[in-house]
């Protein structure tokens, strides 16, 4: 057997005991009923352990969460459909995404294509900064128009006088030149709407993973995997992350608990390129109400100024623990939903944020 292979089945049956003992519950029917299963989380299709051979047309595969690309491992299955349509085109759009910003920023280990232009003239290129904060340019003519890259070039670098060092011992070139001043534009090669897509995808699969086959009976979630599912659509608001930086301990899931409108989980993530390190805070809709309202409210309420009020908000980490692995832990996100978002709970955490 392959070490993927082993690591496959490994995910596979840690999820599906979880799926049985979800499954006792006695609300909770399939029609038809099964055993031994596995549910993908995104389009809810039953697989089985025989569905692990990559010889399969829809095999399970290994789900990086974050991308592998992005500091991630892997964490959970997903189907080799929903893997191929909403994974890597949304991951290559989001890292696309990072790396520019990264580029545009003049970060160390940052690279990305640009275009130089002087004198109307244009010239592809790459702007490179390397570890040490040194940038490179590096014009590539053969990638260019033959014309433009011409006149581009002798104006950039015109002809100098040389002196002869005999009679001028002080100087080897007319020191008059200047280097002309040029515009650079970085090419924008990915969707900026797929990368933000990709980020609540990354939220969804790590709550799912973290605790369960539980967290998924949510209404609300099934907006959301539709959206991860149709990129391209509007089926939830545009935006669904909080803007404001919180602090290590809240990385995980949370639960905003105050204000009712804002009440939903919150996934707090870090995603790693090769320049830095960035956090992001995506909501994920709740057991009950604001459901998926909880976009309109950030939109309408969070969306103004520089973006990072936060209001006069409260919120509850989920503590750390191996949810998946214990039956009584099956529900586990759905009673910290209900005990903490009881009117009369008090919280006992409270952010530091701008107002």
């Amino acid at each position: 057997m392959s070490k993927n292979y082993n690591k496959k089945l490994r995910i596979f049956k840690l999820f599906s005991q979880n799926l049985e003992w979800v499954k006792e519950h006695p609300s909770i029917k399939f029609k038809p009923d099964f055993s031994n299963g596995y549910i993908c989380p995104l389009c809810f299709e039953i697989f089985f352990e025989k569905d692990l051979d990559v010889k399969l047309k829809n095999h399970l595969t290994l789900e990086d969460m974050p991308p592998k690309s992005l500091g991630g491992k892997p964490i959970a299955l997903t189907c080799k459909s929903c893997n191929n349509k909403s994974g890597h085109e949304l991951d290559a759009h989001l890292l696309k995404t990072l790396l520019s910003i990264d580029a545009k920023s003049f970060l160390p280990n940052s690279k990305a294509e640009t275009t130089f232009e002087l004198n109307g003239n244009k010239v592809n290129g790459i702007l490179e900064v390397n570890e040490k904060g040194t940038l490179k340019l590096d014009l590539q003519t053969n990638r260019s128009n033959p014309n433009q890259s011409s006149q581009f070039m002798k104006d950039m670098f015109p002809p100098r006088t040389i002196y002869n060092p005999l009679f001028y011992p002080d100087k080897m070139f007319d020191n008059a030149y200047q280097s002309p001043t040029f515009k650079m534009q970085f090419k924008e090669n990915s969707n900026e709407r797929r990368a933000e897509v990709a980020l609540l995808r990354i939220a969804y699969l790590l709550a799912f993973a973290f605790l369960g086959n539980g967290f998924l009976i949510n209404g609300g979630l099934y907006k959301v995997r539709e959206q991860i599912l149709n990129p391209d659509q509007e089926i939830l608001p545009k935006v669904f992350w909080l803007k404001v930086p919180f602090p290590k301990e809240c990385e995980g899931v949370n639960i905003i608990t105050l204000p009712k409108e804002l009440r939903s989980y919150l996934v707090v993530f870090n995603l790693k390129t090769t320049s830095q390190s960035r956090q992001f805070a995506i909501v994920l809709p709740g057991h009950s109400t604001p459901s998926t309202k909880v976009y309109d409210f950030i939109f309408n309420e969070l969306c103004v100024g520089d973006g990072t009020t936060f209001c006069n908000a409260t919120f509850e980490h989920i503590p750390h623990q191996n949810y998946l692995e214990k039956k009584e832990l099956a529900f586990s996100g759905n009673w910290f939903w209900q005990e903490y978002t009881k009117d009369d709970y008090k919280p006992r955490y409270k952010p530091e944020t701008k107002t």
